[in-house]
């Protein structure tokens, strides 16, 4: 590995934050923080909303709240799993000639005694798709407990007189 690259690490993370800002329509210069404005206002409508009128019908209207609930998460399934991953990909692979060797190096290499061994020659490719299995797995985890703590905080609840069954099947 040159040490070089930390300099060009360093010196090439403007050119990058100027990549991200323009991202998605390299032609409106300067308009970059649209493509962010629509994906909060999307986020809103289909993750927000329907988590909302879930909290308020819970306990009122099981239907709605359960359905509401369900379209909330699975609009969080949709943007960690579908969309995240999909605009990183998009992100690296639209300004390689920005990240290729200066962010993001694009092979490894280590010489023993003069003679190079090449460890990996497509790195550029592993790390980004490597960068998504590590969002993948955070997000499981994440989803995992959440998932958990909303069944502690709002465990089932029955109509008010409705016994509960006995544990089992068909008898």
């Amino acid at each position: 590995m040159r040490w070089s690259w930390f300099g060009e690490f360093f010196g090439a993370l403007p050119d990058a934050f100027r990549a991200l800002y323009q991202f998605g329509d390299p032609s409106n210069v300067g308009q970059g923080w649209w493509g962010i404005v629509i994906a909060l206002i999307w986020g809103v409508l289909i993750i927000a909303v329907p988590l909302s009128i879930a909290r308020v019908t819970y306990q009122r209207r099981e239907w709605v709240s359960a359905t509401m609930g369900v379209v909330g998460g699975l609009g969080v399934l949709w943007w960690v799993f579908g969309i995240l991953p999909s605009a990183w990909i998009y992100f690296v692979d639209s300004n390689k000639e920005i990240l290729e060797d200066r962010i993001i190096p694009t092979s490894f290499t280590f010489t023993l005694g003069g003679v190079n061994f090449p460890v990996a020659t497509n790195l550029y490719d592993v790390i980004r798709d490597v960068v998504v299995v590590v969002e993948h797995l955070i997000a499981f985890g994440i989803l995992f407990w959440a998932a958990i703590a909303i069944q502690k905080r709002l465990p089932k609840t029955m109509v008010p007189g409705e016994q509960s069954r006995e544990p089992g099947g068909y008898r």
